[in-house]
């Protein structure tokens, strides 16, 4: 199992939940970029919307947040840690029809405490789908 591989099967997300299908690049703490494959076949387009599917933004955000688990909470090869969503702000370019394979990049920009700031971008084919800010945190442990 290449070093990329060991960063995906670290995320706490399982299938279907999984929406980040490939890992490009990983600079722990700092920058990683991935894809996320729709294929057309997955259950939650049957609903949205029928005849005409789009991919929910709300899940192109959550595949974001996924790839920034990545960069911000797998700094050390044996830490386990898993990260909550506890903001975003993203804006909507574009709608995404599939089939697609969405590119995803996260940059952190900022760590505050158990927070990790990032810089976030969808594209599809170089067109710029989602982009904007999310922070994920690292749940506190409590000791005692």
């Amino acid at each position: 199992m290449d070093n990329r591989s060991v960063y995906l099967s670290r995320l706490p997300h399982g299938e279907p939940f999984r929406f980040v299908s490939e890992l490009h690049t990983i600079e722990s703490g700092v920058a990683a970029t991935g894809q996320w494959r729709v294929t057309s076949e997955e259950d939650f387009l049957r609903g949205h919307f029928p005849g005409r599917p789009i991919v929910p933004g709300v899940l192109i955000t959550e595949a974001l947040a996924q790839l920034s688990g990545i960069v911000g909470l797998s700094q050390k090869p044996g830490d386990d840690a898993q990260g909550v969503l506890v903001h975003t702000d993203i804006r909507f370019r574009s709608m995404v029809e599939p089939p697609a394979t969405i590119t995803l990049r996260s940059r952190q920009v900022r760590l505050l405490g158990t927070i990790g700031q990032f810089e976030v971008r969808a594209e599809v084919e170089g067109r710029l789908v989602a982009e904007g800010s999310l922070a994920v945190a690292r749940p506190r442990v409590n000791e005692g």
